[in-house]
């Protein structure tokens, strides 16, 4: 990682109706969007979070410049089903996406519950630009995008104090902080937060000048800092990786 300034994204598993309402509006207050991992065969659906979004609501984030991630079709953990099932689930939940929106093509994928192997992060990594883990920790140094890290935000797993010190740390080593909760609600559930908590850590970021960015968004700078790194001649119009053509 070479870029020049620590980022925060705030995403969210499965989405429910919560975190696609009031979260995201919270979030747009501040000028943020955030990832939503989508799993399409839940839409609608209950589960321990709360109601899942439907199909209309996934589209109306996408309409307002959030970013449409990957979760399975199923919401499977992927270690238990082989390739061709898997390919064959990934395959249902992009054309799913689709549907709603052309511009929903999910380049980023989150692990449902978790749960990797060799195997799957090797092939999930040919499909997609990262894959997000539930590894705690602030990415930064040498990161591997097959399983980025997280920090939970959740009441029951993190507070106020906590979310000072890993934005402080984030900061020190100019990381990549990506916060990972579900519903936003009051009370939330034992894997969502509170509007209140995802505020404080809205503001706590904006406040130690990091960036607020997507998964896609963040990529995009990581990949652009280590293309200026690796070929300092684009600053000045020039490649040096490319054969010039020499005036005669």
């Amino acid at each position: 990682m070479r870029n020049r300034e620590a980022l925060v994204t705030f995403t969210f598993d499965d989405a429910p109706v919560s975190a696609c309402g009031a979260g995201a509006r919270l979030l747009e207050q501040y000028g943020v969007r955030a990832t939503y991992y989508i799993s399409g065969g839940g839409c609608g659906a209950t589960s321990p979070c709360g109601q899942l979004a439907t199909a209309e609501q996934v589209r109306s984030l996408c309409v307002k410049g959030h970013e449409i991630g990957c979760h399975t079709y199923s919401h499977a953990a992927v270690t238990r089903i082989d390739g061709d099932a898997l390919a064959a689930d990934l395959g249902h939940n992009r054309s799913f996406l689709q549907g709603l929106d052309r511009a929903a093509l999910p380049r980023n994928f989150a692990y449902p519950y978790g749960d990797l192997s060799f195997r799957t992060k090797r092939d999930l990594q040919r499909d997609f630009d990262s894959c997000r883990s539930l590894r705690r920790g602030v990415n930064a140094g040498i990161v591997d995008l097959g399983a980025l890290k997280c920090c939970l935000l959740e009441n029951s797993s993190i507070d106020r104090h906590g979310i000072l010190n890993v934005v402080a740390e984030t900061v020190r080593r100019t990381g990549w902080l990506i916060f990972c909760s579900h519903d936003v609600d009051d009370p939330p559930s034992e894997f969502g937060v509170s509007p209140d908590l995802v505020e404080f850590a809205l503001i706590a970021a904006l406040a130690a000048g990091c960036r607020l960015v997507t998964v896609r968004d963040a990529l995009a700078i990581l990949n652009a800092a280590g293309m200026r790194s690796r070929d300092p001649g684009r600053a000045y119009g020039v490649s040096l990786h490319e054969p010039q053509r020499i005036a005669q």
